[in-house]
């Protein structure tokens, strides 16, 4: 499997994807310095730092595959605070924004509601491409679309050794080979995913993928480091 074949760009270094005139950016999770700092860590808060990241792409069209938020619960008035900030930085560089919602982002209307060039859906289709955030089932519609999703959720990352035996682990792609039930999805074009890296790099990460919603019909293909070599 060749990352020719997900018809989205990628740009060395880079964790986000491009399609078209869209930008396309994993995972968030504002306000998790909260958990780092509970375990008797300084850190400092890191809204501005990854907002400037991503104005920093330089289109004017957004994809954010969800996962805004770091918590679950419902929005008290910190967290809202800097997801106003965080969504107002970007209404005022971007022409369109598109969020596909992620398992955290409940409640997350009530911010994205204020400004006129945010939506917020459960999944996008762009240029062949369905877009989703990968906790849930792809609908019958977007099934029978796309041969390609472009997800997240998973924070994918791999382990390596060095000369010296030291154990290191970075952020990278997964590339799936995805097959769907028939009895469920008996017209589905949908052959493969890409699973972007956590656009957050301060956050955790996983080297494998959990069988749960559209991942318990995927495999691992190959995977893919920050500067594109794939393995």
């Amino acid at each position: 499997m060749d990352i020719e074949d997900f018809n989205v760009r990628f740009r060395k270094g880079s964790r986000a994807v491009f399609a078209g005139e869209y930008a396309v950016v994993g995972d968030i999770h504002l306000g998790f310095e909260d958990d780092i700092n509970s375990n008797g860590y300084n850190i400092w808060e890191k809204t501005d730092e990854i907002t400037d990241r991503i104005i920093k792409l330089g289109t004017r069209k957004l994809i954010l595959l969800g996962d805004i938020r770091k918590e679950y619960e419902e929005i008290k008035p910190k967290e809202g605070g800097a997801l106003i900030k965080f969504f107002s930085r970007l209404a005022d560089n971007f022409d369109e924004i598109v969020l596909t919602k992620g398992n955290h982002d409940g409640g997350i209307e009530k911010i994205t509601g204020r400004f006129s060039n945010i939506s917020v859906k459960n999944e996008f289709i762009y240029n062949k491409i369905g877009f989703m955030h990968g906790h849930a089932f792809p609908s019958l519609e977007m099934s029978r679309e796309v041969e390609t999703l472009c997800i997240s959720h998973i924070h994918p990352s791999f382990t390596f050794r060095d000369s010296n035996g030291v154990s290191y682990k970075e952020d990278c792609f997964f590339m799936l080979k995805v097959k769907l039930p028939k009895e469920k999805y008996p017209d589905s074009k949908l052959k493969k995913a890409i699973i972007v890296p956590k656009f957050n790099p301060y956050i955790g990460s996983s080297t494998e993928i959990s069988k749960r919603g559209i991942m318990k019909y995927a495999e691992i293909e190959g995977k893919m480091t920050l500067d594109l070599v794939v393995f």
